[in-house]
């Protein structure tokens, strides 16, 4: 698989968790914002996404994998 396909997979496994929307909101980000510019900023790599959506993904990952740290806004 491709770096670009396993970042879109990553993403859409963590998209709808409550940590990953909490640390978008966090950082003054929504949504809708980070779905209409990840792509394009990231162009495929994980390491050139802007911190906050790094963090917004490993966020979702901890808690997907049963870590609830939850971010607060």
């Amino acid at each position: 698989m491709n770096p670009a396909n396993e970042l879109h997979d990553r993403i859409n496994r963590v998209i709808n968790t409550p940590a990953f929307e909490a640390c978008l909101m966090k950082n003054g980000l929504d949504l809708i914002e980070f779905q209409c510019t990840w792509h394009k900023k990231s162009q495929g790599d994980f390491s050139k996404l802007p911190k906050a959506y790094q963090d917004a993904i490993l966020s979702g990952e901890k808690e997907l994998k049963g870590g609830r740290e939850i971010v607060l806004a």
